[in-house]
């Protein structure tokens, strides 16, 4: 074997495994954004499934009515759970809080029963607290309905602000990844561009000339995908043998989910940019192989 097809044999293995590690980085930072878009998620969630909304019963409303009303509200979609407190509840409460007796005062129990409802966490927004709010005013014995207004608001404006904040993070680290990934599969491809051209003028169809590159590159991906979730599942670990914490953020299917998302992500932008770049060197005559 000659000197320049050791060098050249040499050149491709190192571009090769160039495409390997920038691959394998580009996926972590990408993986690492999946993980953290699932974090915010998670917390928004908790955050959310915390918040309650009190139905204030009217105080002349009988018992049998009260859980009436409490069986109607467990069969509402954006109803997690129920909770009656009672007015005795209440009262006994007070007693401890007050350290004395209301009643012996006033001569009647002056609190209200009420029922305190979980929400599911996609109907804990301004707009559907609203509807809501007017439907739980229309039940019969109901006095009011309270829940804090300002709070749900600045939930769910800081959960947008963050949203909005990782979805420009993970679109410019998508163009970017592109750029890198597209730049370097070309490279491995241009040593071969006249392989490429002396293919296509002996009749080969262009399908037949892309295939192998094509394979080589999803095989790429895939194991770049492998190798980048080895490394962010051994991260995570790490990360959660120190703030244990951290693993109520992070449920098992949502790790999974981003496992196979840069598994599949790592597949195709390797796929596509190797097709991409056989498909300019097919284009191009002969003599302009020379000149680029």
């Amino acid at each position: 074997m000659s000197a320049k097809n050791r060098s050249g044999k040499k050149r491709f293995k190192i571009q090769t495994l160039s495409v390997y590690v920038s691959t394998t980085m580009v996926l972590i930072l990408l993986g690492i954004m999946g993980l953290l878009t699932v974090a915010a998620k998670s917390l928004s969630d908790n955050i959310k499934r915390d918040f309650t909304v009190s139905v204030v019963m009217k105080g002349d409303t009988d018992e049998n009515t009260i859980l009436k009303v409490r069986n109607l509200l467990n069969k509402k979609k954006y109803v997690a759970k129920t909770t009656y407190i009672s007015k005795e509840a209440v009262l006994e409460e007070q007693k401890k809080e007050l350290g004395s007796d209301p009643v012996e005062f006033l001569g009647f129990n002056p609190y209200e029963a009420s029922i305190e409802l979980s929400m599911k966490p996609e109907y804990a927004v301004a707009d559907s607290l609203a509807k809501i709010e007017k439907q739980l005013l229309s039940f019969k014995g109901v006095s009011q309905v309270i829940y804090h207004k300002e709070l749900i608001s600045a939930i769910n404006s800081n959960i947008n602000r963050i949203g909005i904040a990782l979805l420009v993070l993970f679109t410019l680290l998508t163009i970017i990844s592109w750029s890198l990934i597209s730049n370097l599969v070309r490279l491995t491809i241009y040593s071969k561009r006249f392989l490429l051209h002396t293919m296509k003028l002996v009749g080969a169809t262009w399908g037949f000339i892309r295939k192998p590159f094509l394979v080589s590159n999803l095989w790429i991906g895939f194991f770049s995908g492998v190798i980048a979730n080895i490394l962010l599942g051994a991260g995570l670990y790490m990360l959660v043998q120190r703030e244990p914490a951290i693993a109520t953020f992070l449920p098992a299917e949502s790790i999974i989910a981003v496992g196979a998302a840069i598994i599949i992500f790592g597949v195709l932008i390797t796929v596509l940019c190797a097709y991409s770049s056989v498909n300019r060197f097919l284009r191009m005559r002969g003599n302009d192989l020379y000149f680029i």
